[in-house]
């Protein structure tokens, strides 16, 4: 089974000593200082204020997702105090959706063996459409992950979302529940719960991972979010917000802990060697880079018509989305 790397486990140590502070202290914020000496931005959203909010910031290439995998059991044991959980497993498109739910339940693969040697429940990994359909026997024993993109849970009208909306296969999770449980609902006009897939995920405070989480802090995500009820959300991002711009409606993450890419180079996961220029001015960084990016691709697509292999860019669309 593939190893953490040394930077690996002590971002998860970070994220482990965290959460027992939480718990110790009640108080995400006060954690959070003594840990970094820097100040919590609390989550927006009524009934979040309690709830951990945190960013733990790796370099491309530095194994986010494998470290996500044990990050899972770690909020599961460290603030849950539970052998199992349901996790909402957010990514930041369909193409990397497919790969993810792919890699977790192929048993060969390390995200998979990552899990398994976690958790000693079995594990139940869906996607959305199959999560609409899910048996309350396997939430209640199963480590269940539901791999989808913010964008399908991310909107003001709920309205055509099935997420939200009742469905008669999911009223078996709504049976004997308390009168605290039942007040955390949203509910019909009536006031009957709606028998929705969103319900469900309240009634479990699933731990939310958000993979290259540096545009999910918005105000439409902390409403999204509220409706969901997470009982922990951990991001990892290369390049988180690091200040508020209430202008963009970006809200600046909680950097817990920060690999810096010098020991990805020690730990032998940058194999290339790194040169760096300077410029003046940005509009000289950003013209070289397209330029650069430009002989990449042609270089690529000369390899493609050779090998039918196909390699995808995204530097010119991250740099303008910048």
């Amino acid at each position: 089974m593939l190893e953490l790397r040394g930077y690996q486990r002590d971002s998860l140590d970070t994220l482990a000593k965290y959460l027992r502070l939480v718990v110790k202290s009640g108080n995400p914020s006060t954690a959070f200082y003594e840990i970094t000496e820097r100040a919590y931005r609390r989550v927006k959203g009524p009934r979040l204020e309690g709830m951990p909010y945190i960013c733990l910031r790796v370099p491309t290439g530095g194994g986010k997702t494998f470290m996500a995998c044990h990050a899972l059991a770690i909020v599961a044991r460290e603030c849950l105090h539970a052998d199992h959980a349901v996790c909402l497993w957010l990514v930041p498109s369909n193409a990397i959706r497919e790969q993810t739910i792919r890699a977790l339940r192929d048993p060969r693969h390390p995200y998979r063996q990552a899990l398994e040697a976690d958790f000693p429940a079995r594990i139940a990994v869906l996607d959305l459409a199959d999560a609409l359909y899910v048996p309350r026997g396997v939430l209640d024993g199963n480590t269940t992950i539901i791999v989808t993109t913010l964008q399908s849970l991310r909107v003001k009208d709920t309205e055509g979302r099935k997420v939200y909306e009742s469905a008669d296969f999911l009223l078996h999770h709504f049976d004997g529940l308390p009168g605290s449980l039942r007040a955390l609902l949203e509910t019909e006009s009536a006031g009957r719960p709606l028998y929705s897939l969103a319900n469900v995920l309240r009634m479990r405070r699933p731990v939310v991972v958000m993979d290259e989480a540096h545009n999910a802090r918005t105000e439409l995500t902390f409403e999204t979010l509220t409706r969901l009820l997470p009982s922990c959300i951990v991001e990892f991002t290369a390049t988180p917000e690091t200040e508020n711009h209430p202008a963009h409606d970006k809200y600046a993450s909680n950097v817990l802990h920060h690999v810096s890419a010098r020991e990805l180079k020690a730990a032998n996961m940058i194999k290339l060697p790194i040169r760096l220029r300077t410029r003046g001015d940005w509009q000289s960084v950003v013209r070289d880079a397209l330029a650069a990016e430009g002989k990449l691709r042609q270089l690529a697509e000369a390899e493609g018509k050779e090998t039918g292999e196909h390699i995808q860019f995204r530097l010119a669309d991250a740099l303008w989305r910048g």
